[in-house]
């Protein structure tokens, strides 16, 4: 197992400036972020693409993979081609940067947790044209069942991918969702990681009035149990530390401190686990 970082968490630093920090650090390799507030393909040109391409390979980066904020699941047809069209052209950019590797680009569900029964077919629909644009393009889309949203534990992921059954439609699985949903960590991580393309790992502690996301190592997650669930499942590619918006919108964030910090305890975790 490896260890990267996201550039979700690194809005406010220059992207190559980001991810030198991440090498110092000793990450090695990077999610990138696709959002208005990150970046857009569009708006990436030939010549910052090229600059994404030689960092990558100075630093000898992998690129686990692409998080492409928003819902897979759009209130109209509009909306779905809009999102697959930018689908697309995160596949264009992955190929552009050469990651060497398939690229997987990662996508919520969308929905809330209320709408499963009336929405969860209407969601299979939609992500089959995700995997036609898949097909087309060489890539696999990645879900991500989150807490609250419409697949937000492990029941309703498995339904999902056992009914696509396909290949190039798989799970972006961050197991602080499914502790948020109160499930047991080794138990979850034995059932999804058959279906895993990609993953996160946050961190989280409950509160009084519903929970708070915090960075790796302040939460109550138990990272060395993640770990050696993970490695017991024989998970051995990256593991992708996330920082939720809710820790780098506040004012008194430093990303260079907290990015040290979760990785230190990653890293410990990964010796406690004998990875």
């Amino acid at each position: 197992m490896k260890i990267a970082y996201g550039t979700y968490a690194t809005p406010m630093m220059e992207l190559k400036d980001s991810l030198k920090m991440m090498a110092d650090i000793g990450y090695t390799g990077v999610e990138i972020a696709i959002s208005p507030k990150h970046i857009m393909p569009e708006a990436f040109d030939k010549s910052q693409r090229k600059m994404l391409r030689g960092v990558l390979g100075d630093l000898d980066f992998d690129v686990p993979g692409f998080l492409m904020l928003g819902p897979a699941l759009s209130n109209d047809n509009q909306s779905h081609q809009k999102r697959l069209d930018l689908t697309k052209r995160v596949i264009e950019l992955a190929r552009d940067i050469d990651i060497q590797r398939i690229p997987v680009i990662s996508t919520g569900s969308g929905g809330n947790s209320d709408n499963w029964e009336d929405k969860k077919s209407d969601l299979a629909r939609a992500l089959d044209d995700y995997a036609e644009v898949a097909w087309q393009e060489d890539a696999i889309i990645a879900v991500e069942p989150h807490f609250h949203a419409m697949v937000d534990r492990s029941e309703r992921a498995i339904w999902l991918m056992e009914t696509l059954d396909n290949p190039l439609i798989r799970l972006h699985f961050d197991i602080v969702h499914n502790f948020l949903m109160k499930e047991p960590i080794a138990e979850t991580v034995k059932k999804l990681i058959p279906y895993t393309a990609h993953t996160h790992v946050t961190d989280a502690k409950f509160l009084e009035n519903g929970f708070e996301l915090v960075p790796l190592g302040q939460g109550e997650l138990d990272c060395v149990e993640y770990v050696k669930a993970m490695k017991e499942a024989e998970w051995d590619d990256f593991i992708t530390i996330e920082v939720s918006a809710m820790v780098w919108s506040k004012e008194v964030y430093d990303p260079i401190s907290v990015a040290s910090q979760s990785y230190d305890t990653l890293t410990k975790a990964f010796d406690s686990a004998d990875v």
